[in-house]
């Protein structure tokens, strides 16, 4: 054998060695399935995803492997786990966030209906998008509301020269801080399904989603599962255009750093609020 193709296999299997595959699940308390966790390293952009069932699968770089990895779920508290106990037991367990009933308040009032946020697609656009081996990537954008808003849905508009038999979606929604998303809103799991382009419509009404004293909240997207059309190479993106404030955002994964940009996604929100002593959102609409 030569010395450089010695060499060669040294160098392959080093890189082999460099980095560490688990392989794992993510239940409830009762032992049921938590479809599409989130697991990340804080920091980094290393992350992984589980399936419908529940089942994930994780590779870390040898140069993080001391770090910890942070497991999310909509409606469960995060759970921080070292790698190396994470190696030693890779089953996880998450318990379901507690509810303080005394909090609920059953309250009827007068509320207004509007539609805040890009309502046509423009000339001038741009894409943003999506790679099929990423489903840990979220891409959206922040968007202006009234402190006390009833989101009943959430409008988009995916390319036309999307390619694709079937996409599935991830919508996240998170409260707003220093203009970057910092808190998580939802309790559960908003999945979409669609197998069309253009115009896309999310109806949210059933999730009973009332944001209150905040005026502006991000919404991101991820594409976490897909059909390829047959013979064809997949491509999904969504359209945005340019604006002088920064509200496109991007992150790799659930743990790591959150990116802006100029722009907004072209989309928009159906809402129900109640207006009084706010200011106008009609800034948002063209």
């Amino acid at each position: 054998m030569s010395k450089y193709l010695q060499i060669i296999i040294v160098m392959i299997g080093s890189f082999i060695n460099a980095q560490i595959i688990i392989e794992g699940s993510v239940k409830d308390e009762n032992n049921l399935a938590i479809p599409y966790c989130s697991l990340g390293i804080k920091n980094s952009e290393t992350g992984a995803i589980s399936d419908e069932n529940g089942q994930y699968k994780i590779i870390i770089p040898d140069n993080i492997t001391s770090n910890e990895i942070v497991f999310e779920a909509s409606g469960y508290d995060e759970k921080i786990i070292s790698i190396a106990d994470l190696k030693k037991n890779s089953a996880i367990i998450l318990t379901e966030k507690s509810v303080d009933l005394n909090e609920v308040v059953v309250k009827t009032e007068k509320m207004k209906d509007k539609t805040i946020g890009q309502k046509n697609r423009p000339m001038l656009t741009f894409s943003k998008m999506f790679d099929e081996n990423l489903p840990t990537i979220e891409q959206g954008h922040i968007l202006k509301i009234y402190p006390n808003t009833k989101i009943n849905a959430y409008n988009f508009y995916i390319i036309p020269s999307s390619k694709f038999e079937e996409i599935t979606l991830k919508l996240n929604i998170y409260s707003v801080k220093n203009g970057l998303p910092d808190q998580s809103l939802l309790d559960e799991n908003i999945i979409y399904t669609t197998s069309s382009t253009t115009w896309q419509k999310i109806d949210l009404s059933d999730y009973k989603l009332r944001i209150k004293n905040t005026d502006k909240i991000a919404i991101t997207i991820q594409l976490i599962g897909y059909k390829k059309l047959e013979n064809e190479a997949f491509v999904f993106g969504v359209s945005a255009k340019k604006s002088t404030s920064k509200d496109l955002l991007f992150r790799y994964q659930s743990q790591g750093n959150w990116e802006n940009s100029p722009g907004v996604f072209i989309s928009n929100l159906d809402i129900s609020y109640n207006k009084d002593k706010v200011e106008d959102l009609d800034e948002n609409m063209d």
